[in-house]
Order: C-alpha cells, then structure tokens, then sequence
C-alpha cells in the first residue's frame, strides 16, 4: 500500500494519519528498489513494538494496522520472511539488511541459518522452532540455537523482547 491508504485507513480506525508511523516503517523502500524486502527490517512484531517504543502506544496501533495491511500476517521477527521467495534479498543486499536490522532492532538473523531446512520437529528452548534438518544431519542439532538466541543482542532487542511477551 501507499502511504496515503495507510493514513485513511488510521484516519478512519483511529481519527488520526500517524504519517510518522509510515515514513519509518516504510524507510527503506527506496534503498531496496521499492521492493517488498524492505519489508524484512519492521514489518514485524519487533518493529511495532520498537514503534511503540519510540513513538507511544497509538503509534503502535498505527503500526501494526500498517503491518497487517501489507503482510497480513504479524510474525515475531524477521525470520519468517526469509522462508517466503518474494522476500528474499537479491545478491548484495544481505549486508545492507543486516546492518539496517542490527541498528533498529539491535539484532539480525542469521540468514544462512534461516534459509535452511527447519525440522518441524524440534525447537530451540526458547520456541523458535529448529534446528535445521543440515545440522541434524552432521550431528551437532543438540547445541543448536536458533537465529534470535544466538545473535549478538543489545540492549534494545532485549527492551523489544520484553515488549512482544506483553
């Protein structure tokens, strides 16, 4: 959606456009050619609870409606997009995502890791569900942690964290 639809539909579900909400959520659709990878970086449950967090409880709703609009579907991270063909990054922007992820979020997943073979099966003691089928494989799945456990945190992921449980 445009940013326009975005703001009519807060218009009419909370009497206000929260533009700002928008304009960050949407930050990098021009660096990812306007594509739906930018999407990856806040269109998520981290990225509305870092709304929330930077902008109040109302900028929060603005964002999820936004999420809901262009996803239709609130997922915990940016995990879940990397198992949908259409979110995939093209060769060369993994870096850029990563480093844009790292700086909201404080954290981003390990996209080799995330791109493989996930066992249904198994999950990482925290619920994300694992390990992959290749570590399984070479024997080494019992260590394994998933993409949010594993990664260098900061003290804002785990503030994001903290807010998704609420």
């Amino acid at each position: 959606m445009f940013q326009y639809e975005h703001e009519q539909d807060c218009i009419k579900e909370l009497g206000a456009p929260f533009s700002e909400v928008h304009s960050f959520l949407d930050q990098f659709a021009q660096k990812y050619s306007l594509g739906v990878v930018h999407r990856m970086v806040l269109h998520h449950g981290l990225g509305i609870a870092l709304v929330g967090l930077l902008m109040g409880d109302k900028a929060r709703i603005a964002a999820r409606l936004h999420v809901l609009a262009d996803v239709r579907h609130i997922s915990a991270g940016p995990e879940w997009f990397l198992t949908l063909p259409a979110y995939l990054p093209t060769s060369g922007q993994e870096d850029a995502l990563e480093s844009d992820m790292r700086a909201l979020l404080g954290y981003a997943p390990d996209f080799y890791a995330a791109w493989a073979t996930i066992s249904p099966g198994l999950k990482c003691e925290c619920g994300y569900p694992g390990p992959m089928q290749t570590l399984l494989e070479a024997g080494s799945g019992q260590n394994w942690r998933c993409p949010w456990c594993a990664a260098e945190k900061t003290e804002r992921f785990e503030t994001l964290r903290k807010m998704l449980k609420r």
